[in-house]
């Protein structure tokens, strides 16, 4: 089994996977774990359960002790029997008798109390089926209380150049002091951070003859210390973002980097209970770039 400090930092994310070239995407999937990349997190709403369903045939080929991958529990809890139930239906479609990780996709999509979902996915962990506990897509007030009463591996939430919410609020700085590891998604904010064409970035990316999405991978995982999930369908991208980490970032380019956001998302009032506004969850899927 994976243990937590030999997580790789940039982990797999498995949203919008091409399942329409299977074979291409999984040797891509095998080639990251080749080069290192034992960490994936999924849910059963990707794509209508079939990316789920798709990593059947990962796991034939790579053994589940050699992966940490992390599932998400989704909009069906209406009483505490579903969280079993969505569990095993992911034990079942992947073929694997147990998950690393387990954690409410987001706080919303429970409809029985939050510290009541997490006492039964407590209770899950003492049946084996779950080694550790996360959580995801949480205020600072939830995570403030299930950490209250419960011992969490991750928090994963949403964290770029552009957009710092959680970091404003003080939720990375509580993580890091807890223990939790702060795991990043949309970290690139699928591409439309480049899109932008931000001047100080095109500079940063020519001074250290890297791309400009390799900066800011550097600068997430190496200065600020946090871990990823990246969507990647082909082996070039893998390569790049793996050698994302083999160089050294100035301490005049991480300030300039650790200044900088876009202040759009931080006047968008987020829509915690799911009524129809901007839940946090699609945040950094606003102002996109077409």
């Amino acid at each position: 089994m994976i243990e937590l400090n030999k997580i790789n930092p940039i982990g797999i994310g498995t949203y919008n996977l091409d399942l329409k070239n299977k074979d291409k995407t999984l040797n891509s999937l095998l080639y990251s774990i080749d080069k290192g990349q034992n960490f994936i997190s999924t849910s059963l709403l990707y794509d209508d359960c079939n990316v789920v369903n798709f990593l059947y045939d990962f796991f034939k080929q790579i053994k589940k002790d050699n992966i940490f991958i992390t599932c998400h529990l989704e909009p069906y809890i209406e009483k505490k029997e579903d969280i079993e139930k969505q569990l095993d239906e992911y034990l079942n479609r992947m073929n694997i008798n147990y998950v690393d990780a387990l954690q409410v996709h987001a706080s919303y999509v429970s409809k029985i109390p939050l510290l009541e979902t997490y006492e039964e996915i407590n209770r899950l962990v003492k049946k084996g089926k779950i080694r550790y506990m996360s959580a995801s897509n949480t205020s600072f007030e939830e995570l403030q209380e299930i950490k209250k009463y419960f011992e969490l591996f991750s928090f994963e939430g949403v964290y770029n150049l552009e957009c710092k919410y959680y970091e404003n609020i003080g939720l990375i700085d509580f993580c890091k002091t807890n223990n939790i590891t702060f795991i990043c998604y949309q970290a690139l904010r699928r591409n439309n951070i480049t899109k932008m064409n931000y001047p100080f970035l095109i500079e940063l990316a020519n001074k250290y003859k890297k791309t400009q999405n390799q900066v800011l991978l550097n600068w997430i995982i190496k200065e600020k210390k946090l871990n990823t999930i990246i969507k990647t369908n082909t082996i070039q991208n893998i390569n790049d973002n793996i050698q994302s980490l083999d160089f050294k970032l100035e301490k005049n380019d991480i300030e300039i980097l650790n200044k900088f956001q876009d202040q759009r998302f931080n006047n968008i009032d987020i829509d915690w209970k799911n009524q129809g506004g901007i839940t946090i969850d699609k945040l950094a899927s606003q102002f996109k770039i077409n």
